[in-house]
């Protein structure tokens, strides 16, 4: 019997009717750029987070790309990172402009934060953790380097929707956090899709402007922006889809400790229990 690593096609069997739903209801409407559905879903991943802002982008990348934007990091500057992400965490920093400096990581994959101050010069302006696979980073010393050489932090946390530290959500201690839904993320849209959340009122204008070709309003253009908005058949799926999150996150689980529990040979395969924080 095969079993496919990624299969998608359940998943939406399973929520067929509601999706359907949705596009139509979108559809029949005629508008689907910045309407009052995406404004809906950032509010709602607001609340879920427990932060004041959230703005939908069209992907993780440009998420992470315009939080390090948003937070003036450019040419010259050195952004101290994992080695262990997806190239969209390097790509990112490069394409600001900026210089990634790898921080090895423990045994979680995670960024060994005891290692953090080594690497830090006069041209260090951030420190961006990768939760890998949704297990979060030690924030609490990260963020003690931080403010002790003020740095701003930006979290990866493409992979950690749903995943706290400390009894808070990921991005909660950061300036600024990044958050994929691409289809094989635990939070998903049916295609690529992104949003970034942040405490601060000022990121949070900066970036509504610049992901809408800088406009303020249609015909007033204050910067040059890019095209960067959430598309609103998504914002309305991935509405339906956090509903279920703690669901789809549970089966996951279940799904991880059945390979615990018939893999023994730890050899080559070490899996590593979650911590309750």
């Amino acid at each position: 019997m095969n079993i496919s690593l990624v299969d998608l096609v359940p998943r939406y069997k399973d929520e067929r009717k509601l999706i359907l739903k949705a596009i139509d209801k979108t559809l029949s409407k005629g508008n689907l750029v910045l309407t009052k559905e995406l404004d809906e879903f950032e509010k709602s991943i607001a609340k879920y987070t427990k932060h004041k802002f959230c703005l939908g982008l069209n992907s993780g990348t440009d998420a992470l790309m315009i939080s390090l934007w948003s937070l003036g990091i450019g040419k010259g500057d050195e952004v101290i990172t994992s080695p262990i992400s997806f190239i969209a965490t390097l790509g990112a920093i490069i394409h600001v402009g900026a210089k990634p400096v790898f921080v090895d990581v423990k045994e979680d994959f995670n960024i060994d934060e005891d290692l953090i101050e080594s690497k830090i010069t006069k041209k260090t302006k951030a420190i961006m953790p990768v939760h890998w696979a949704g297990r979060m980073c030690n924030m609490e010393k990260i963020n003690k380097i931080s403010k002790k050489h003020n740095l701003k932090i930006i979290e990866d946390a493409a992979q950690a929707m749903g995943s706290y530290y400390k009894l808070k959500h990921a991005g909660s201690y950061s300036d600024i956090a990044a958050f994929s839904c691409h289809p094989l993320k635990n939070l998903n849209a049916l295609g690529d899709a992104g949003f970034i959340i942040t405490n601060k009122k000022k990121l949070y204008n900066k970036i509504k402007i610049y992901r809408n070709h800088g406009l303020k309003k249609r015909d007033h253009v204050i910067m040059f922006g890019v095209n960067s908005r959430l598309d609103v058949i998504n914002a309305e799926v991935l509405k339906i889809r956090l509903k279920k999150l703690k669901e789809v996150i549970s089966k996951r689980t279940k799904n991880i400790n059945l390979y615990r529990t018939y893999l023994k040979n730890n050899r080559f395969i070490k899996f590593l229990k979650n911590e309750k924080n």
